[in-house]
């Protein structure tokens, strides 16, 4: 009888891990799908804007990936990323962009660690 019950707690610990992932896994699957999303959008967008430029302002493409090129060495490393500075937050110890004069995870101020209610 006690092997019973430990297997049926076994069992409903089993399932519960599995719910949770399934959950979580469809969380990530909705995140992944909407990044998608926003990654398409901002390529039309992109596009669009360059073939506006290319005719109305002459930009070629050669301009425009000297300019990539330029953005792209401006933090030491040509690597098709921007990599963004940060501090850390004095009050939840988070990066937070040195342009945020707030955290955007608690709301303090940068400078002085002082939350805004």
């Amino acid at each position: 009888m006690l092997w019973e019950i430990y297997q049926q707690t076994k069992i409903h610990q089993a399932r519960s891990q599995a719910e949770s992932a399934s959950r979580k896994s469809s969380e990530i699957r909705e995140t992944v799908w909407r990044l998608e999303d926003r990654a398409d959008r901002m390529a039309l967008t992109t596009m669009a804007m360059f073939a506006l430029m290319s005719e109305r302002l002459g930009i070629s493409e050669a301009d425009l990936e000297a300019k990539i090129r330029e953005i792209d060495l401006a933090d030491g490393k040509l690597d098709g990323k921007v990599r963004v500075e940060t501090n850390e937050c004095p009050s939840c110890s988070r990066p937070v962009s040195k342009r945020h004069k707030k955290c955007m995870y608690c709301g303090s101020d940068i400078n002085t660690g002082l939350k805004n209610l």
